[in-house]
This record gives structure tokens, C-alpha cells and sequence, in this order.
């Protein structure tokens, strides 16, 4: 009987051992989950911040992509502008040119047309 007495207490005492040691396992498993958590909401907040600021850099980035962009093409346009103008004298000159040879090769040919007129009467 007194074994009986023993192997039942050494069962009670295990028993007890497993329980204290079962629930200082479970608040020590809800202490990792709020550290856990916590940490991820530390992370999380570090990320969100750190993508804030990759998309004003973006944005910034984007911008200023934009007027580079907007001066190369106003630059373009006065460049296009000044060569329209260029081309465009360019061709008055040369056009009047070719009518002042034109009207002197007519002044040439009438002068010799009243040489010959006046030889013939």
C-alpha cells in the first residue's frame, strides 16, 4: 500500500510538474507572439516610412525628368524656329536672285531685239 501511496504521489506531483510547467510554456508562447508582434509593427512602420520616402524621391526624380524634358524640347523649337527662318531667307534671296537674272536676261534680249529692229528699217 505505501508504494501504491508513492507511485500515486510521484503521479500527482508529475501531474502538477507538466500543468506548472505547461502554463509558464503558454505565457511565456502569449510573450513571443506580442514580442513578435511588436517587432513586426516596429518593421512595419520602418517600411512604410522608408517607402515614403523611395516615392517622394521618385516623384522628385519624375519631376525633375520633366523640365529637363520640357527645356530640351522648348530648346528644340527655337533651334527649329531659327533654322524655319534661315531656310526661309535663305530661299527669298535665292528666289530674288533668280528673277533679277531672269529680268536681266529679258532686258538683254529686248535690247537686242530694238538692235536688230533699228538695223532693219
Amino acid at each position: 500500500m505505501l508504494k501504491r501511496h508513492l507511485l500515486l504521489a510521484s503521479v500527482l506531483a508529475g501531474t502538477f510538474a507538466i500543468t506548472a510547467c505547461s502554463q509558464q510554456t503558454e505565457e511565456n508562447t502569449e510573450a513571443a507572439v506580442e514580442s513578435a508582434g511588436d517587432d513586426v509593427a516596429v518593421e512595419t512602420e520602418a517600411v512604410a516610412a522608408e517607402a515614403e520616402v523611395a516615392a517622394k524621391d521618385a516623384g522628385t526624380e519624375v519631376a525633375e525628368g520633366a523640365e529637363t524634358a520640357g527645356v530640351a524640347a522648348t530648346n528644340a523649337l527655337e533651334d527649329t524656329g531659327e533654322a524655319v527662318v534661315v531656310g526661309a531667307n535663305e530661299a527669298v534671296a535665292n528666289t530674288a536672285e533668280v528673277v533679277a537674272d531672269g529680268a536681266s536676261a529679258v532686258e538683254d534680249k529686248a535690247s537686242e531685239n530694238a538692235v536688230e529692229a533699228e538695223q532693219q528699217y
